[in-house]
């Protein structure tokens, strides 16, 4: 059986969509589903988006879709990213306390959901800093518990709110279908296509 993982939460109509295309309807609470592609089974979970790249890394699932964030915190090759899904686009951001004037050699510590991503962008430019992982936002957490953090942002108002201001930006992020370095790409390639093809791109 492929096993195919997609997100649940804000991406839910994604989703949907992607289903739809695999003659699946999603039902409210119903978090697993069965399909067939040329004949092949195709298992469908519904997860949270971290969960799924990190089960792709694990060789659990064969395909997921997530945010190209959590597919670089847990390391899936950017070979296996399959086909880009537009629903948000959003920068990885270092985020200080807008009265915060520090260099970043400086910065003792930084909150955030991605820590492995921050240990590789952020080990040259604040060499000495420790890393507090959090599973939720961690704007709020600043200057208190932390002197910054690395999060998402999209539109900037989360942060503006929370007295923050950006210090540095690593790259623009969106969504993407990956699939797991073991699955057979004969047989997930017709999924690929199938999902590719009749995809709903957002911009």
């Amino acid at each position: 059986m492929i096993k195919l993982g997609l997100p649940r939460g804000r991406s839910i109509a994604d989703t949907r969509s992607l289903c739809a295309v695999l003659g699946v309807e999603v039902t409210p609470g119903v978090l697993r589903y069965e399909t067939d592609v040329d004949g092949a089974a195709v298992g469908i979970y519904l997860m949270k988006a971290p969960d799924i790249a990190r089960m792709l890394r694990q060789d659990e699932l064969d395909l997921g879709l997530t945010g190209d964030e959590w597919l670089m915190e847990h390391q899936v090759a950017r070979q296996r990213w399959c086909f880009e899904l537009r629903s948000y686009t959003a920068s990885v951001c270092l985020l200080m306390a807008a009265s915060d004037a520090r260099g970043l050699r400086w910065v003792r510590s930084v909150v955030t959901p991605y820590p492995q991503l921050a240990r590789s962008l952020l080990g040259e430019v604040m060499p000495g800093a420790r890393i507090v992982s959090v599973t939720g936002s961690s704007e709020g957490l600043v200057p208190d518990l932390g002197d910054s953090c690395l999060d998402l942002v999209e539109t900037g108002s989360t942060a503006a709110l929370n007295g923050l201001a950006v210090r540095q930006r690593f790259g623009v992020v969106t969504m993407h279908m990956a699939r797991s370095e073991r699955s057979r790409e004969e047989l997930v390639g017709p999924v690929v296509e199938m999902l590719a093809g009749g995809r709903v791109v957002v911009s």
